[in-house]
């Protein structure tokens, strides 16, 4: 009976050797430990088998590598979300010379001239500029104050304008009598002319717009009452400006003086709640003449049919014919009586 030797299944112990993780090692005998390892990896010598019988060949078990640490699959990135575009910042117009002649011009209490790129459709002008601010629907820079050729206040836009040039003293067509000292860009409207003081009761809905609001005339006043109105005092030249400036809050303002300015503020309203402004009253009508009196009869004497048509008035023609045709007789009214069919 022959006996035959199990041979040691070195491929498996090599296979639980390399599931554990080596050890970091250099470079030099990193050639050294691949070496062991691939020989390691040959299969096993064949043994000798008994006389007679052929041994079936054993399966080749691959040794699995373990897993590195580097070779660890990378988490999967969350999906970042499209970014959307921001919007392009709008550049801020840079102030141009002619924005800062207008501000120095404020500053110093100064009138101007204006001189527009247009001028055949706009003739030169001296302006007072009040104030200037830059408008961000437009993107364009507006000065206000009082236009000297229209004596009223009017809006200029900037970047129509060609030259500024600034004015000696007060300048041409200055409304007066004004105090001296005045500064050249608050006379027409403000301080040049009849001084208007005015009072108006403010409701409590527009008190906090008028104190964050620059002054809209000189020596404006604000006071507060106890019911959260307020009393607004200031003195100004041009009823016109302030008729425009009460006349902006509606029904949230009551004029107390002048008494011109109410009736002023009463007509307007009157047209814009759409009734008719009331018919003059017209002049009355001329008296009639008196008729002259009738001439005395003369006391010649005349024929006696001559006197008669004296007497008598005229007549019309149709009447006078009527008259001088024969009157004929009434004719008689004959009745037919008709038997029935």
């Amino acid at each position: 009976m022959a006996v035959t030797k199990t041979p040691r299944k070195k491929p498996v112990t090599a296979a639980v050797e390399e599931e554990q993780p080596a050890p970091k090692a250099k470079a030099a005998p990193a050639k050294k430990a691949a070496s062991k390892k691939a020989g390691a990896s040959e299969p096993a010598p064949k043994t000798r088998a008994a006389k007679g019988k052929a041994k079936p060949e054993e399966p080749v078990v691959e040794p699995v590598s373990a897993p590195s640490e580097s070779a660890a699959p990378l988490p999967v990135p969350a999906p970042v979300p499209e970014a959307v575009a921001a919007p392009k910042p709008v550049a801020a117009t840079a102030p141009s010379a002619l924005v800062e002649a207008l501000l120095a011009a404020i500053r110093e209490g100064r009138a101007v001239e204006f001189i527009f790129a247009d001028g055949d459709a706009n003739a030169p002008r001296t302006f007072e500029p009040r104030q200037l601010t830059f408008d961000a629907l437009s993107q364009a820079w507006f000065v206000w104050g009082w236009d000297r050729r229209y004596n009223a206040e009017r809006h200029h836009r900037v970047d129509l304008l060609a030259e500024v040039n600034a004015v000696e003293g007060v300048g041409r067509a200055a409304q007066g009598p004004y105090p001296e000292g005045t500064p050249a860009n608050q006379i027409g409207g403000w301080l040049g002319g009849e001084p208007i003081a005015v009072k108006a009761t403010l409701l409590k809905q527009w008190v906090f717009a008028i104190k964050q609001a620059p002054p809209a005339f000189p020596h404006f006043k604000i006071e507060e009452q106890g019911d959260g109105q307020a009393l607004v005092s200031f003195t100004a030249t041009d009823l016109r400006a302030i008729a425009r400036w009460a006349m902006q809050f509606g029904d949230g303002i009551q004029v107390l003086e002048p008494t011109r300015l109410v009736d002023r503020v009463k007509q307007v309203g009157a047209v814009w709640a759409g009734r008719e402004r009331q018919p003059a009253a017209l002049p009355p009508k001329p008296a009639p003449r008196p008729e002259p009196a009738p001439e005395p009869r003369r006391s010649e004497s005349r024929p006696s049919h001559e006197s008669r048509s004296e007497s008598r008035p005229e007549r019309a023609p149709r009447e006078r014919d009527r008259e001088e045709a024969p009157k004929g007789k009434a004719g008689k009214v004959e009745i037919i009586r008709f038997d029935r069919l």
